[in-house]
């Protein structure tokens, strides 16, 4: 599994410059016809469904949004907000429900910095997603049990998935960063357009976004280019 050190912005003043684990694998296979094998499924069984029934739909509303799409319009208030929420969750949480996979990860890090440096910024990383994850994945399991009779009622549901996504999604990303902990894992690879993509981060916003993608197809990335701009664009409001 590769994962991608990527500088996220600039250093403050007398800080460090910050840095985002990135890692893009394959999308899941959409799932068909979640609802009507409900009946007769464990409880986790159908928990695993409502799991993947969201995840295909955050995943969906993200790859609009990449794309330039505005969010979807389809469906209630209530029903856009939360796919509004799963894409975020999924744009999230990506890497670390796939690390909890990993039999080894490779660590792609900026010149500009050691081995070490990056393997110890990747664990500490983990190890704070670990606590974060815990904690949510504990309040949103009992939200579950508290509207399970709500859940598996007949016919899509969209409330009742974005809150098993949450708890499932929370314990998966838990075990990831469990395992992103530990240090053999890992194994590192110091890259040069990580270190050129720190310096694109100076540039204005033109000359920003042409040097990006092309440093997104040197490194066979086709989604990086969106996910620096949701970020970068962040970074800048958080400043304002």
């Amino acid at each position: 599994m590769d994962v991608f050190l990527l500088p996220v912005g600039s250093a403050k003043p007398g800080g460090e410059p910050q840095f985002q684990t990135y890692c893009e694998p394959p999308p899941d296979p959409v799932p068909d016809g979640v609802e009507g094998h409900a009946q007769g499924r464990s409880f986790f069984g159908r928990m695993a469904d409502g799991f993947r029934k969201a995840m295909a739909e955050g995943e969906a509303e993200e790859r609009r949004q990449e794309d330039g799409h505005a969010p979807s319009e389809s469906g209630s208030r209530s029903t856009r907000f939360i796919k509004r929420r799963l894409a975020a969750a999924v744009a999230e949480q990506r890497l670390l429900w796939h690390l909890r996979h990993a039999t080894a990860a490779r660590l792609h890090h900026p010149t500009t910095m050691t081995s070490a440096q990056a393997l110890e910024m990747a664990i500490a990383e983990c190890k704070k997603d670990f606590a974060k994850h815990r904690l949510w994945c504990i309040i949103d399991t009992v939200i579950v049990v508290a509207q399970t009779p709500l859940a598996f009622v007949p016919g899509p549901n969209f409330v009742a998935y974005y809150f098993i996504f949450r708890a499932v999604g929370h314990f998966f990303s838990m075990r990831g960063a469990q395992k992103g902990m530990n240090a053999a894992l890992w194994t590192t690879h110091p890259s040069g357009p990580l270190s050129d993509l720190q310096q694109a981060l100076t540039l204005e916003p033109s000359a920003r976004t042409e040097r990006i993608a092309a440093i997104a197809a040197t490194l066979g990335l086709a989604r990086l280019a969106a996910f620096m701009r949701r970020v970068v664009d962040r970074s800048v409001i958080l400043r304002v």
